[in-house]
Order: C-alpha cells, then sequence, then structure tokens
C-alpha cells in the first residue's frame, strides 16, 4: 500500500511544497484544468441519482467548482457547503443566490440554510492537499473532513460516497497517513475520475 505513518513534519512541508505549487498556476492554465475537473464532475454525477451532495467553495488555489454546482442546482441536486464551527463542520444547503459570509479561515459560507447531517449526505466532494494511489488524503491539517466522517472508519459501508476534487499535480506516490484519517472512495481531475473504492 502506498502509504506510510509521516511525522507531522513531513505533512508539513508536503502542505507547502504542493499549496505552493496549486496557487502558481497561471489563471490561463487553471481556467482550462478548472473546466476539465467540472466536466468529469457533471459526467459522474449525471450517471448517480443522489440527490443530496456537499461541496466546497475553492480557497487558496483549489478547483472551481461553482460553474458544475450551479449546473448542479438548476437540475434539481441539493448542493451543500461546509460551515465551520469551533472543530466541529456541518452542512449548509447553498444555492446561487445565497449570501456568503468568511469564515475565521477566510472561507466563503452560506449564511442561511437547512443543514443536512453528514451521514444524511449522499455524496461529498472534499478539497485536498494530496493524494495517493492508494486513496489516501492529504488536508489543510484541522481535521474537519476527518471528525465529520468518522464513522466510515468503523463502518465503511455507511455514509455517502467520498470523492476528491483536485487537480492531477495534485498527486504523489507515497503519501503519509494517521489511523484516523478517513480514505477517499475517488478522486476526479482534470485527467478524470479514478475510483479506487467500488
Amino acid at each position: 500500500m502506498d502509504v506510510d505513518n509521516g511525522s507531522p513534519d513531513r505533512k508539513a512541508e508536503l502542505r507547502t511544497r504542493l499549496v505552493g505549487k496549486r496557487e502558481r498556476l497561471h489563471d490561463h492554465q487553471r481556467r482550462r484544468l478548472d473546466r476539465r475537473i467540472c466536466t468529469h464532475l457533471l459526467r459522474f454525477l449525471d450517471e448517480r441519482d443522489c440527490l443530496n451532495l456537499a461541496a466546497f467553495h475553492r480557497f487558496r488555489g483549489e478547483p472551481d467548482l461553482m460553474p458544475a454546482l450551479e449546473a448542479l442546482h438548476h437540475a434539481g441536486r441539493r448542493v451543500f457547503l461546509p460551515v465551520v464551527r469551533e472543530k466541529r463542520m456541518r452542512f449548509r444547503h447553498w444555492s446561487p443566490a445565497s449570501r456568503m459570509e468568511n469564515n475565521r479561515f477566510g472561507i466563503p459560507e452560506p449564511v442561511m440554510g437547512v443543514e443536512c447531517p453528514p451521514e444524511r449526505l449522499e455524496l461529498v466532494l472534499m478539497p485536498l492537499v494530496a493524494f495517493s494511489a492508494a486513496g489516501t488524503r492529504l488536508g489543510m491539517g484541522a481535521g474537519f473532513y476527518d471528525r465529520a466522517f468518522s464513522f466510515a472508519l468503523d463502518d465503511p459501508g455507511s455514509g455517502p460516497i467520498l470523492v476528491g476534487a483536485a487537480y492531477s499535480l495534485q498527486e504523489i506516490d507515497i503519501l503519509p497517513a494517521d489511523p484516523w484519517d478517513v480514505p477517499m472512495d475517488a478522486v476526479i481531475t482534470d485527467r478524470g475520475l479514478r475510483v479506487f473504492r467500488e
């Protein structure tokens, strides 16, 4: 398995290097890659009947999924975005008309809207800093997604399908992992869909 138990220093070094690499994409490259990711995402969801799905608002060079999320909203899907309070992450309904405010990290969140518990979501698109061919995900280090979906560690068949959304340049060969890291089921990049777990 392409995973090792890395030190916090190793994870911090990976975050610095890969976030920097992602942020240094030229605008025209980013727009082209974002279009590809959105196309693959809509194709992937076109084959699935899930109604309640969560996604994320771009932050620090993450892919911009908003064109796809708007299309999904207009197609009748219910889209939820993360809302962070203390150490807990909840998911609040979003639409293109939603009023947004930045949280303490500077990430836009819906101010109002119905919330959906993590276990009631059918599919979750997760941001990431890096991913490996084993389906291991490295996030920004705060652990919000791992805490929200920790129940999936005890019962891997429960809860939503967890799908990373990233640029292909964020893939690395060996990724440090901890016992509390919740693995992804798949990842969507500018190169398409890769499934880790059926």
